[in-house]
């Protein structure tokens, strides 16, 4: 912005020299002859060496002209050989009666050719420096003139308001501008420049038609063509200078907009040189369906960091529509109705290094936030800042397809075939671009399936790494606290998760976030602390590594039955059919809990431990997420009796302990009471406790004993101690466990 104000006031030192020599060579009639002089007067004004390399022509009838040819004006020291300036040829007339008044009244100005070349070493010095101090200077003594506060001179002084320009045309104007500092450089080339009737003080048409192009070091560089009509009104003794009725189109192009995007700019333009302020009034600018209201005031335009203060309000524009105006796809979302509806309201504050926007207004699609937001350019990259509070915000409408298809798609098991792999596509690039400092509060937050109440989060991103440190929130009867990360820095994102819930119902929330039935019912804690690496859902899985614990209270598991397998095993081993029953396929308890390891991809579970009235179970083993199969064995005790077939007491099996094999695959598990061996030792223990007691009843027979032949008339032994008997009940047991394999 500075340097373009400072351009305004370069091309009003071309004006004013262009008169200045123009006046005096008509006084001097013979112009080619003083072209030391002139050179030297150049020099004196400036500061720098003129050269007037082509001819000079004059003409007296009907109107005093000056033709000049080849001229340049040297560049600053320290800026190379190439002048400041050059032209190629310029036409002055001026009319004579108002010239014999005092009063200069030009009735054409034509300049084509004319060549600028700005530069800013890397120091911050500009090669324009000691024009605008003499330039001061100058206008200074024209203003006093002006005002009559300066003694007559002679020749005469011609005072700037009488000043009148019936015609300026500037064609093939170029101006190069090369900013070491910042390593950028900007072609204003070619550049047309028409202005009719100019007076100071009064309104002026102009017209102007310019294209642009800027580069910056290893990025691609940005074109425009610049159209704009205005009423120009130049008050140069007020420093002040305005552009009413602006209207303008900008046509830009660059690598990543396909087409070219077209911007209709229409505001007052009022520039003080004096305050040194400048302002945009009644601003609207077009793109696409995007309209843009509002004023913006830039102060301090002699200072290296000048403040602005912009306040803007949009109407509900598409940010699809906006993309596909620039070129761009929008990114593919899970619901491809959102990004449809969207406005702004805000008030933008600040300098170009930091801007700070409060309030900040947003609406988008169905969620509304208001809060305040700022931009740091300070640092090695720019610092996004946010603190915002809304209502409802559906996030899952928003994420990529390939997370929903994560989340809820059914992989079918095959062991010893991996599902088939969903790549994750993370932006890596945009989120190493820039850092954030964010805090959100919502009403309501829908993420990944679960929906929350009373959300509270804070967001950071330091070069790639982005935290999410805490969410915490409200739901299923309980409440959650979250911390993540996601780390792009690398060629391999990785992840990290740790999740705290509290007296949830995690039926709801399981089949929420899983969008099928829940396995386990019931109300309690889970902790998990997770981390994985990769670029795809299998490349996750395998990676996965952490552990966990839960504490669950009043549920049930539901795939299993422990009851029935029990009755339905004692059925098998007695010969009978197992008979139907309408029980749920579920266990309850009245207390669950255990931890488990995850060591990469294969969560281990040693300490399982559930108990209700009926049971007592303690499980092990494990289940592998990658193939999606499991292992585990529930030993599971009876400590009250329940019924068998035909309402029978299983009171015998009461005080044993069962176990329960479970293998094969998530979506197809099978369950295998291993009775075989718990049985045979039963019937070993049996048998002891037989065999002793016909050892002793021998012995009494024979009069060895202690009953001596009082126990001779004893009752017979019992039929369920007769060795074949035995042996039957094992070979139904070894066919039954075989059944069950």
């Amino acid at each position: 912005m500075k340097w373009i104000v400072r351009l305004l006031g370069l091309l009003g030192v071309l004006v004013l020299l262009t008169v200045i020599v123009g006046i005096y060579l008509v006084v001097t009639f013979d112009p080619n002859a003083y072209k030391d002089r002139i050179e030297s007067r150049v020099a004196e004004v400036t500061g720098r060496e003129l050269t007037l390399a082509g001819p000079i022509e004059l003409t007296l009838f009907p109107s005093l002209g000056l033709r000049l040819e080849g001229a340049r004006l040297a560049n600053a020291e320290g800026f190379g050989a190439e002048p400041f300036a050059d032209l190629r040829v310029i036409d002055l007339a001026v009319a004579v009666r108002p010239l014999l008044r005092g009063e200069i009244e030009v009735q054409r100005i034509e300049a084509d050719g004319v060549t600028f070349r700005l530069a800013r070493d890397a120091g911050g010095r500009s090669n324009w420096d000691d024009l605008l101090e003499r330039m001061d200077a100058a206008r200074g003594e024209m203003v006093d003139t002006a005002q009559g506060n300066s003694a007559p001179a002679s020749p005469p002084r011609f005072a700037l308001d009488d000043l009148q320009i019936a015609g300026l045309d500037v064609t093939d104007l170029r101006v190069e501008w090369d900013d070491r500092l910042t390593a950028t450089r900007v072609l204003l080339a070619p550049v047309n420049l028409q202005l009719r009737g100019f007076r100071p003080g009064f309104e002026t048409p102009v017209k102007l038609d310019a294209s642009v192009r800027a580069e910056q070091a290893d990025a691609a560089p940005v074109e425009a063509d610049l159209r704009l009509n205005a009423l120009l009104n130049a008050d140069v003794v007020a420093n002040r200078y305005a552009l009413r009725r602006v209207r303008s189109e900008f046509d830009l192009r660059h690598p990543a907009l396909e087409p070219q995007a077209s911007v209709r700019l229409e505001t007052d333009l009022v520039l003080d040189l004096e305050q040194s302020v400048a302002k945009a009034e009644r601003l609207s600018a077009y793109f696409s369906d995007l309209n843009l209201t509002g004023t913006v005031e830039i102060r301090g335009l002699d200072e290296e960091a000048p403040s602005l203060r912009a306040e803007l309000r949009s109407n509900t524009f598409s940010p699809r529509a906006l993309l596909a105006s620039l070129g761009l796809d929008a990114p593919e979302t899970t619901d491809p109705e959102v990004l449809t509806r969207m406005a702004l309201d805000l008030l933008v504050s600040g300098s170009p290094q930091r801007l700070e926007v409060n309030p900040l207004l947003l609406t988008l699609d169905d969620s509304s936030l208001r809060g305040e937001a700022g931009l740091d350019l300070g640092g090695a990259r720019p610092m996004v800042r946010f603190e915002l509070a809304g209502d409802r915000l559906d996030v899952d409408r928003y994420l990529p397809p390939e997370v929903e298809q994560a989340r809820t798609a059914e992989v079918p098991d095959v062991p010893g075939v991996p599902a088939e792999d969903i790549p994750i596509d993370l932006p890596a690039a945009m989120m190493r671009a820039f850092d954030l400092d964010g805090r959100l509060r919502l009403g309501g937050l829908k993420l990944l399936g679960l929906a929350l109440e009373d959300i509270e989060l804070t967001l950071r991103a330091r070069d790639g790494e982005w935290r999410l440190e805490p969410l915490t929130g409200n739901g299923y009867q309980g409440r959650l606290e979250a911390r993540a990360t996601v780390d792009a820095r690398g060629a391999v994102p990785r992840y990290t998760a740790a999740i705290d819930l509290r007296s949830v119902a995690i039926a709801p929330l399981l089949e929420a976030l899983l969008e099928e039935e829940s396995k386990l019912l019931g109300t309690g804690n889970l902790a998990l602390d997770i981390r994985a690496a990769g670029a795809s859902v299998n490349a996750l899985t395998s990676s996965l590594n952490g552990q966990g614990e839960m504490r669950f209270s009043d549920g049930a598991v539901r795939g299993i039955n422990v009851a029935r397998i029990i009755r339905q095993a004692d059925a098998r081993l007695r010969g009978e059919t197992p008979e139907e029953d309408d029980e749920p396929n579920e266990t309850d308890f009245a207390e669950l809990g255990g931890s488990f390891q995850i060591r990469d991809g294969v969560v281990q579970n040693d300490d399982l431990v559930a108990n209700s009235p009926l049971l007592r179970v303690a499980g092990r083993g494990s289940a592998d997420l990658p193939a999606r199969e499991m292992n585990y064995r529930l030993d599971t005790t009876l400590v009250a009796t329940i019924e068998g077939q035909g309402g029978r007491s299983l009171e015998e099996l009461r005080g044993l302990t069962l176990p329960i094999r479970i293998s094969g695959t998530f979506s197809e598990p099978r369950f295998r009471l291993d009775l075989e061996e718990v049985l045979r030792e039963r019937i070993d223990q049996r048998l002891r406790r037989e065999g002793e007691r016909l050892q002793e009843r021998l012995l009494e027979r024979l009069g060895v004993g202690e009953g001596g032949d009082a126990q001779q008339d004893a009752a017979p032994e019992p039929r369920d101690a007769d060795p074949r008997s035995l042996e039957q009940q094992i070979d139904r047991l070894r066919d039954f466990g075989r059944s069950l394999r």
